[in-house]
């Protein structure tokens, strides 16, 4: 299963190093560092916002490709699924952050680390520290970080390029845990349905 993430992982790596570089290139794109700039800065500056919703919006012009590209990367031990986050959960995340994390002065590419986001659910039952090891060991410019919590039990990857690209997020389930994460994002009103229903598309 290992081997299976492996290709996973280096070719999401591949596929966001050329999708954040025809962005870059896209009317899509404003240079703007996503690191010193803040959630609370959205709603003054309409700039920032749509450079969120921009993004998205490229994101989704390139959807059909990105789901036959992953598509290829469900077998017997894996499924993959992905989604473009929708703009009612972008506001929602916006609100949530000024009114429960600082006020919003938080930078926004740790907030928006999710704007495109995939998912893989193991068959066979993989450990945060086999993970680690592989990131550390042939992917050291990611992050990887252990996010369970309470009944959530998972690892998440985010594939980066600097302060002016928005991050990916690669949320990585063992299938024993997926009924109670399931339960659990619904407790966050953050619940696989909507997860699948913007995996179409994200437009709600």
């Amino acid at each position: 299963m290992i081997e299976e993430l492996d290709k996973l992982i280096n070719f999401i790596q591949t596929e966001y190093i050329q999708l954040t570089k025809k962005w870059e290139e896209s009317d899509y794109y404003t240079k703007i560092n996503l690191k010193e700039n803040l959630v609370c800065d959205l709603l003054e500056n309409k700039l920032l916002l749509d450079a969120v919703v921009n993004y998205r919006e490229f994101i989704n012009q390139n959807n059909i490709k990105l789901l036959m590209d992953f598509k290829n990367f469900n077998s017997e031990n894996a499924t993959v699924n992905i989604r473009t986050k929708a703009k009612n959960s972008i506001e929602d995340k916006i609100e949530n952050y000024i009114k429960n994390h600082e006020n919003g002065k938080v930078p926004i590419n740790k907030c928006f680390n999710d704007l495109f986001g995939l998912r893989i659910i193991c068959n066979k039952e993989l450990t945060f520290y086999e993970i680690l090891n592989l990131i550390n060991t042939k992917y050291s410019s990611q992050k990887c970080i252990d996010s369970s919590k309470d009944e959530y039990k998972a690892t998440h990857i985010y594939f980066r390029k600097g302060s002016y690209a928005f991050q990916w997020e690669l949320q990585i389930w063992n299938k024993i845990d997926e009924k109670n994460n399931i339960i659990s994002h619904e407790k966050y009103k953050q619940n696989y349905v909507k997860w699948e229903n913007e995996s179409k598309g994200g437009k709600k």
